[in-house]
């Protein structure tokens, strides 16, 4: 990365969906996407924000977006204009983890970031400061037993509710939050383009062959 590097960093999955034009860690425009609803303003909204920059999408030197977890359709959204973007101008990708970014913007060295999974679930990410990270998901009860004492930091506040017995940081996040996870992407390689794929914390896979605990379900099965 150079110091005059102009990133556009994207973010179309939290509860402040939008996107930032930097250059130099300057923030050159911004704009902010409605909530749920970024797939039907996102490119018009882009060209806006580069236009009134007088930048194009070639001039930029790396793209990130926020690659999850949350809403399938936020993260399809975001992480399929990066990618595209990406692949057609050979742009580096920076494709970022909402724990991570979490993580990041509330300097948190050791502990747990959490975002709220619904339904009585967490996604959950251990910083450690010798180990490298890792994200699950757990339920309340679970996470409860794991990170009883240790530093928490959430991003939402209903979030915060539900860990009010741990006594959570609410750090919220914005786009610009993107900024320095990117910038250390882009400057390592960046993120495989074709590899580069939704965090949902659990692969696929596991999201379709997890049993559903239903009344209906537990009476075929008896």
């Amino acid at each position: 990365m150079t110091a005059g590097s102009t990133l556009l960093l994207l973010d179309t999955v939290g509860d402040a969906p939008g996107a930032v034009l930097t250059h130099g860690g300057r923030i050159l425009a911004s704009t902010e996407f409605p909530l749920r609803s970024a797939s039907a303003v996102l490119l018009p909204k882009l060209r806006c924000m580069l236009s009134i920059s007088c930048v194009t999408v070639r001039d930029l030197n790396g793209i990130g977006v926020v690659s999850g977890p949350g809403s399938f359709t936020g993260v399809r959204t975001g992480l399929a204009m990066a990618k595209g973007l990406c692949e057609v101008t050979g742009i580096p990708l920076a494709s970022i983890s909402r724990l991570q970014m979490l993580a990041e913007a509330a300097e948190l060295d050791a502990g747990f970031a959490v975002l709220d999974a619904g339904r009585g679930s967490l996604y959950v990410r251990e910083q450690r400061r010798t180990e490298p990270a890792r994200e699950w998901l757990a339920t309340l009860e679970e996470f409860e037993r794991t990170a009883a004492g240790a530093p928490i930091v959430v991003a939402e506040k209903r979030c915060a509710e539900l860990l009010a017995r741990l006594a959570p940081v609410i750090r919220e996040l914005r786009p610009i939050d993107l900024l320095h996870p990117v910038e250390r992407c882009v400057a390592a390689g960046g993120t495989n383009v074709v590899l580069a794929d939704a965090n949902y914390v659990l692969l696929e896979s596991e999201i379709y062959t997890r049993p559903r605990h239903s009344p209906t379900a537990k009476a075929k099965q008896d």
